[in-house]
C-alpha cells in the first residue's frame, strides 16, 4: 500500500527562519559602535550557523526556504566584516 501524499512531514524551515531574522538584526546593530562587539558579533555568528543548517536541510529535502538561509547566512558574514570595521575604526589603534 502505498503511503498518502497527506501524511508527509511539515517542512522544518525553522533554521533557515532564524538565519535570516539573526541576520536582520545583525546587519541593523552593526554601525553602532559598542553595540555591534555585544549584539552584532554573536547575532551574526549566529546567522551563517543557522544558515548552514537550513542550507543542509534543504539539501536533505526536509527544508523549503533555500532563500532564507542563504541571504541569512550572507547577511550574517556581511554583520561580521561590518563590525570587524566599526571596531578598527573606533578602537584607536593606530
Amino acid at each position: 500500500m502505498a503511503p498518502d501524499p497527506d501524511d508527509t512531514p511539515p517542512a522544518r524551515n525553522g533554521a533557515g527562519l532564524a538565519a535570516l531574522l539573526l541576520g536582520i538584526f545583525a546587519v541593523a546593530f552593526a554601525f553602532i559602535p559598542f553595540a555591534s562587539e555585544i549584539f552584532t558579533a554573536p547575532a551574526g555568528l549566529a546567522a551563517v550557523i543557522a544558515g548552514f543548517i537550513g542550507w543542509d536541510r534543504v539539501d536533505r529535502g526536509i527544508a523549503t526556504n533555500r532563500t532564507d538561509a542563504l541571504i541569512g547566512g550572507v547577511l550574517g558574514v556581511v554583520a561580521l566584516m561590518m563590525t570587524l570595521l566599526v571596531y578598527a575604526a573606533t578602537s584607536g589603534a593606530a
